[in-house]
């Protein structure tokens, strides 16, 4: 189960798996439309609500601002929807942009979030264990057909506890010198194999990192541009992983215009400001 709430005044959305870790996250994201109802007096705090006529002072600041989170919220509780996925906003299918370090607790529950609802989980990676532990590990059954691209020199090393001869899973190697080009194609193939299925795809993308590093600014947008209206095509949900902490505000700007929608994914909680 995952629960959404969504704010009325701005664009923001944020979701969670629990109720009450997406009701906290509504809290704080509330309180900051309405600091100016929060006043300090000679000898404590004191705050008004912009919803109706209610007034409340304390000496405790602490106490007095969790005290109007809580009543703010419960003004926007029916907001909070059961039973949702990220993805709905763009009907499931389309380019989601994940804020988070790669390899994080965020970035891993998005990733489960994605993958689960699939039939055909692809992975364009450099970290082919971590992605076939969290699959073996996270979900309740494997997909019913999983197809790892990586330039990874031997992906299955260091893997153990599973038995791949029971496994639906398909390893693809590249060559580490290949350009964008040749990795679209790649992809492109792939998707052309398993888009005719009747199943659901997510296609995962872990590298655009080093595609960022290795290659000109305006040769990755034009790719991307590319790639993600094939994958679009193809009926995938693609779901890509970048810290913009570490990249350039160009480079986050340039990703700004490519991307169907975007959410920082911090621990269990994720977020959407657009």
């Amino acid at each position: 189960m995952v629960y959404r709430w969504r704010c009325r005044n701005c664009d923001f959305s944020t979701w969670s798996a629990s109720n009450e870790t997406t009701a906290e996250a509504a809290k704080s994201h509330l309180i900051k439309h309405y600091e100016r109802n929060i006043r300090t007096e000679d000898f404590g705090v004191a705050w008004s609500c912009p919803y109706c006529e209610t007034e409340q002072r304390g000496h405790d600041k602490e106490q007095m601002i969790q005290a109007f989170k809580d009543h703010l919220f419960g003004h926007v509780e029916p907001l909070l929807e059961s039973g949702v996925h990220v993805a709905d906003d763009i009907g499931r299918t389309g380019n989601i942009l994940v804020n988070a370090p790669l390899e994080s607790t965020g970035a891993d529950n998005a990733r489960i979030h994605f993958l689960a609802p699939a039939d055909v989980c692809l992975f364009v990676t450099t970290n082919p264990k971590r992605r076939i532990e969290l699959l073996d590990e996270e979900l309740s059954e494997w997909p019913a057909w999983s197809i790892i691209i990586t330039t990874k020199s031997q992906p299955m090393a260091g893997i153990d506890g599973i038995d791949f001869s029971t496994v639906p899973l398909e390893v693809v190697q590249l060559n580490k010198s290949l350009g964008l080009s040749s990795l679209g194609e790649t992809v492109a193939r792939v998707l052309d194999e398993n888009e005719s299925t009747s199943g659901k795809i997510s296609m995962e993308i872990d590298i655009l990192p080093e595609i960022i590093a290795k290659f000109e600014l305006q040769d990755v947008f034009n790719f991307l541009h590319l790639f993600t209206s094939r994958s679009e095509r193809a009926g995938a949900l693609s779901h890509y992983y970048f810290n913009p902490e570490t990249q350039s505000e160009s480079t986050v700007n340039i990703l700004d215009q490519v991307f169907d929608m975007q959410i920082n994914a911090n621990g269990s909680v994720f977020e959407s400001h657009s």
